[in-house]
């Protein structure tokens, strides 16, 4: 008996805080990965009390903090788990005691660890008092608490009434700590390139920042609190209940209330409030903005995931300035990448995470403001507690992201190609590609001076060529491709409603098309005889699946028969990586290998379910040439191209995969369907002025030009300045050659 008691006490010592001890929210619980399979597993882990800590709980993987009556719900319900942290409280521990070391180390100075709100306010005044000429900090508001939002004005001395104006935000949702040290990187870094760059200082003059570091202080210090919470998302609102606080970025004045990642509940991460802009922060916050006349972008910061998310994260309705959108958002993606290689995915909500209401960017977007969510660093864990080593990484690469923002606002006119530049084109063919000319902000462009600037190899005369245009921002480039090999070399440009000339690319920039070379080709009309693993085959698809996406095609891209995942229809759930792979293929001497197929993918995004290519040189790794970036529903056949180059340099032999899996346990798409693969290489060198592609040029090159003399309506040979028109330049070209 008296040991019996023993252990009871002993337990209970272990188990129940002392007297006088304050009791951790973290007791008991822990971090763990859920992989749900449905709604009635989901939603009765919720009224479980199972706390999300993604901003939304969903069907698949998806990370809970568990306490042990979870633990048995979950094994009740046979849902799957895995224990990502055991101990909730030792995680927060151990992470205190990297920011002591960070403090120590102070590697990156103010920088080297995150910062309170009081921390930020101090800086902020100190960003002020020592460059009183381009800083100013100013009260957006004041919260539900008492504490004041603060924001900081960077702009050149001087009257700032017409210069463009750009918002830069972060910390709506309390838990995303790093999304209040980026804002602050970006203001440090603008004011100390005002004294010493000479880019910034230009930009400056024409352009007024505008950055709010933290949207929700009431929240973002109740992480830090003794007896606080880490992984507290919402404001403090006082429900009148146990459940405090409204998501903030669920409380804006566009498709309020909507019901995708909302909610009524007042419990909820997702909590609405009791009506749109109820929150003191959001309604600061909007009277900054509509107080802001010349307002043009706005990028709100948080954690995590690595996505640049463009408008809309409420619907999958096409945004308005579309292309702008797009453009701005690859630039800001690609900028990103230059600095440490990190991706930051460049989408929509719906394409990249899921759909949203209520959402501060689409709000803005409603202002005709170009707006982005950007999802800071890790991709997955650790999640909002990102080390302090990496606060300083992030940061830089966050920061070349705002620059290509501000350096875009301040061009008059935006050149894209919706497909893509062409990288390889068919000899002896007119490549045919749409391109789009916007300004920016304000002003035209007079559509009939858009011209093609192209020539052959890389010397001589770049001949003028019209751009056609279209429609609106859309133009039609027809690139004349040589019949003997040669690259093709050209860049565009456009004249403005103010008369002056726009050039793309910029500076001294080219663009690039090399002449295709077929080195290999499968057109499936027969088995290629790969190896096909699992449900992969060959033959004709029966347009079946389709549960999410669309079905499988009924025939391939040219003629019937396809290689394909299922041919009669879904992948299946928790399926494993599993692939079709070519039989090796001699690449010997072959260089900028190229991969062209005939693509019908249907794909459920990466978070849940994957397709992938790879490839492995002379027996070795695979290398991973491309996987699904986003969510992908092709309803018709798409040609696709990747540069294998950097892959098979110096290698002899050549395998490729397609990969399909792995999948979650939800929701399943119709799967790969490939037809028509190529293995394409540029052709051999060729010289300027050999009409007639014998590798010399000489007296019947110049018996060439005479006889074609006139017009050249689409791509003729002797056509050597691409012009359209056969004449004298063309027959200097082949005797400055022979």
């Amino acid at each position: 008996m008296i040991m019996f008691q023993t252990i009871v006490l002993t337990l209970a010592a272990i188990l129940s805080p002392g007297l006088n001890e304050p009791k951790s929210p973290y007791d008991g619980l822990s971090i763990v990965n859920v992989k749900i399979e449905n709604k009635r597993q989901l939603n009765q882990l919720r009224e479980a009390g199972a706390r999300p800590l993604s901003c939304f709980d969903h069907g698949g993987a998806t990370p809970m903090l568990f306490s042990p009556k979870h633990y048995k719900l979950a094994n009740s319900l046979l849902i799957e788990f895995e224990v990502l942290e055991p101990s909730v409280q030792k995680y927060i521990e151990e992470f205190e005691v990297l920011r002591e070391e960070a403090r120590n180390n102070a590697v990156g100075g103010w920088f080297s660890d995150f910062k309170t709100w009081d921390e930020v306010n101090t800086k902020l005044s100190l960003f002020e008092s020592t460059n009183p000429g381009v800083a100013t900090v100013f009260t957006v508001g004041t919260t539900h608490e008492g504490r004041n939002i603060q924001g900081i004005r960077i702009t050149a001395p001087g009257d700032a009434s017409t210069r463009k104006q750009i918002l830069w935000n972060g910390c709506q949702h309390a838990r995303e700590w790093v999304a209040v040290m980026v804002p602050m990187y970006i203001a440090n870094e603008i004011i100390i390139g005002w004294e010493n760059n000479p880019e910034i200082q230009t930009l400056l003059e024409k352009t007024e920042i505008i950055i709010v570091p933290i949207v929700n202080p009431d929240g973002y210090e109740f992480t830090y609190a003794a007896g606080g919470d880490r992984f507290w998302r919402k404001n403090r609102r006082n429900n009148s209940g146990s459940c405090e606080g409204v998501d903030l970025n669920r409380n804006w004045g566009h498709e309020w209330n909507g019901g995708d990642s909302t909610s009524p509940n007042t419990c909820s991460d997702v909590y609405v409030g009791p009506s749109v802009f109820s929150e003191p922060e959001t309604q600061a916050m909007r009277d900054l903005v509509n107080k802001l006349p010349n307002l043009v972008a706005h990028i709100d910061f948080h954690s995590y995931s690595q996505l640049v998310l463009g408008p809309w994260a409420s619907s999958n309705n096409t945004p308005p300035q579309v292309n702008l959108v797009n453009t701005l958002g690859a630039n800001i993606s690609d900028a990103i990448e230059s600095i440490h290689g990190e991706t930051y995915l460049f989408g929509t909500g719906g394409d990249l995470l899921y759909l949203a209401d209520g959402v501060f960017p689409d709000w803005t977007t409603t202002t005709g403001t170009i707006s982005y969510t950007i999802e800071l660093r890790p991709t997955g864990s650790p999640g909002f507690d990102l080390p302090p080593s990496e606060i300083i990484p992030t940061c830089e690469e966050s920061f070349a992201g705002a620059m290509a923002m501000l350096r875009f606002v301040n061009e008059p006119v935006a050149f894209s190609f919706p497909n893509g530049a062409p990288v390889l084109v068919s000899p002896g063919e007119m490549s045919v590609f749409p391109l789009t000319i916007e300004t920016v902000f304000g002003g035209g462009v007079n559509t009939d001076t858009a011209t093609l600037h192209v020539r052959y190899g890389n010397d001589g005369v770049f001949a003028q060529r019209s751009i056609a245009h279209t429609a609106g921002s859309e133009y039609e480039v027809q690139l004349p491709v040589s019949m003997c090999g040669l690259q093709s070399e050209y860049w565009i440009t456009a004249e403005t409603t103010d008369g002056e000339t726009h050039r793309f690319p910029s500076g001294d920039e080219l663009f690039y098309a090399g002449v295709a070379n077929e080195v290999i080709g499968w057109n499936m009309n027969t088995n290629p005889g790969w190896n096909s693993a699992g449900q992969w085959d060959w033959g004709v698809p029966a347009g079946g699946g389709g549960a999410y996406g669309n079905p499988d095609p009924t025939n391939g891209a040219t003629g019937q028969n396809v290689y394909g995942y299922n041919l009669q229809g879904d992948y299946a759930n928790n399926l494993q990586q599993t692939h079709l792979t070519t039989t090796p293929i001699d690449i010997s001497g072959i260089n900028n290998l190229q991969l062209q197929f005939s693509r019908y993918l249907n794909v459920e995004q990466p978070s849940y379910d994957h397709a992938s290519i790879s490839a492995s040189v002379d027996g070795g790794s695979w290398t991973t040439v491309w996987t699904n970036p986003s969510g992908i529903e092709d309803n018709q056949w798409q040609t696709v191209l990747y540069d294998l180059t950097n892959i098979t340099n110096g290698g002899s032999s050549l395998e490729i995969r397609w990969t399909m899996g792995e999948t979650d346990s939800a929701w399943t798409y119709s799967g790969w369907n490939i037809d028509d693969v190529q293995l394409l290489s540029t052709s051999g060198s060729a010289t300027t002025g050999d009409v007639n592609c014998d590798g010399v040029v000489n007296v019947n090159d110049i018996l060439a030009i005479v006889s074609g003399w006139g017009p050249c309506s689409q791509v003729c040979n002797e056509d050597i300045i691409p012009d359209g028109t056969i004449n004298v330049s063309d027959l200097l070209q082949v005797i400055g050659n022979w």
